[in-house]
Order: C-alpha cells, then structure tokens, then sequence
C-alpha cells in the first residue's frame, strides 16, 4: 500500500535528492539540495512523498511566497521513480499537497511543465483543473545538464491551480473517468488547427475562430532533440503566444485516437 506523508527526515529529504537525480540526470544543474528542502519547509513550503515499505517512490515539492501579488505556493519540483510511473502517483500527490496547503490557508498553487509533454498537459489542465496564464520562451536555459532538456530551449506553460476554484472541482468530482478522448470520434476542422512541426506560425497565416487546435507531439519523447522536435516548439511556441495576444485562453489537451495526435484547444475570451 502507498503511504503519502510530509518528508521531514534528513534520511527522506536525501531521498528526494537521489530521486530527483534518477530523473533529470546526474548533471542536472538546478538540483534542490537536502539542506534547500529542509529550509523551505521551516518557512512555510511543503515537501511530501510517496512511500512504499519507507522506500521514498515519489514526491513533490513547493515553496510559500508571493506571486502576482498572491500568497501561495509554487510547485517547483514533481517526480515519481521509473519503477512506480504509469500508476496515477504524480496525480496523487498533487492531490495531496492540495490538501496540505489549503489546510494552511493558502488557496493557489502555481507551477510551470513543458507544453510540449501531452501526458503532463493531460494531467494538469485535464484531471487537475490548472488553468494556463502564460507562455514563457526558455524561462530555465538552454544548458541545464539534464537529459530531459536536450531539445534545447525549456519553453514553459505557468499555471494556477485555484484549489477551490470551478475548474478543479470539475476536474476532481470527475477523476480517473476524465481522459482526452473527447476527438475519438471527430477530429477537428483542418480550418482551425495548427499542425506539426511545418506548421504556419506566422499571425497572418494562423486560423481564426472562437476555437482553434494548436497540435503537439503524442510522444514527444520519441522525436530526435536536434531536429524535429527544434521544429515543432518554435511551431507551437509561435502560434500559442500569437493567440494568448489575441485574447485566446488555453481551455484544455484533447486527443485523436484513430490518429494518435493532440491538441490543445484554445478559446477566444
């Protein structure tokens, strides 16, 4: 059975370390150390993990401050160990830091992920309810030592997860049933979609309409880092900062299955 409960040891807080190691890489240079972890959690952060038999399998952690002039958390850091991954966990314990900081009246978290990764676009726009505010080219750099950043520039979405908000509550009262399945059926109007890696970026040549599908890799992992996955962020990255100017919001990941393709679907405001 999976415990989840707050890490304060110095023996678990060295256990995220060496997680988080196992998943951006030996040299990754923005690792939390123990002594960061065990700092911010005296300062009003939180830091919980995922154990099985006290064996530290996954945790998340996040900092207390203040960001667009509210007081929240930033969720900085989310990692399940290969061997637990494709269980629900990383939803779990954004579930349960939900938890811990409403508990201690804190209402938002915010957080950032690669817009390019569809199973995380899944996760935090589709079954936790986070709503996208921005699009920030390259906000880590180019040269972070990890592995999972060798496609070059870490573009990011920021979000906010209002923890009451109608958004999350739909989300959670859905649960597992919620999938992006929603294009199994129709795949959207080629008039509103913006596809793949040749994609039109530029504003004039962008589709127009109440709703539009910006398109992503399916498994982005798969793509060669130095070629066409440099393609496909500059599309996406080009056409998604294009329509936030234009008054669009990013409402959700939808998937075609017959096609195996994603998208997200944008909604003029």
């Amino acid at each position: 059975m999976t415990e989840f409960r707050a890490v304060e040891t110095l023996d678990e807080l060295r256990a995220c370390v060496r997680l988080q190691k196992r998943t951006w890489g030996e040299g990754f240079s923005d690792i939390v150390p123990a002594s960061v972890l065990q700092v911010s959690r005296k300062i009003g952060g939180f830091a919980g993990g995922a154990f099985e038999n006290d064996r530290l399998i996954g945790f998340v952690y996040s900092l207390f401050g203040r960001f667009e002039g509210v007081l929240s958390h930033w969720s900085h850091m989310l990692a399940v160990h290969p061997s637990a991954r494709g269980r629900g966990l990383g939803r779990e314990l954004k579930l349960f830091q939900r938890e811990a900081v409403r508990s201690s009246g804190i209402s938002s978290i915010f957080w950032t992920y690669d817009p390019m990764v569809a199973r995380n676009g899944h996760l935090n726009l589709n079954r936790l309810g986070a709503r996208v505010l921005r699009y920030v080219p390259n906000m880590y750099g180019s040269d972070t030592g990890s592995p999972l950043h060798a496609g070059g520039d870490t573009d990011r979405f920021i979000v906010r997860w209002d923890l009451d908000g109608p958004e999350t509550l739909r989300a959670l009262e859905e649960g597992s049933a919620r999938s992006a399945d929603r294009l199994a059926v129709r795949g959207p109007d080629p008039a509103c979609v913006v596809a793949g890696p040749e994609g039109n970026t530029a504003a004039e040549g962008l589709p127009g309409g109440d709703e539009v599908f910006v398109e992503i890799p399916a498994d982005v992992e798969s793509l060669p880092p130095h070629g066409s996955l440099v393609r496909w962020r500059e599309t996406v990255r080009g056409a998604v900062l294009t329509y936030l100017r234009r008054g669009y919001a990013v409402q959700s990941l939808v998937r075609e299955f017959e096609a195996d393709r994603c998208f997200y679907v944008l909604r003029r405001n």
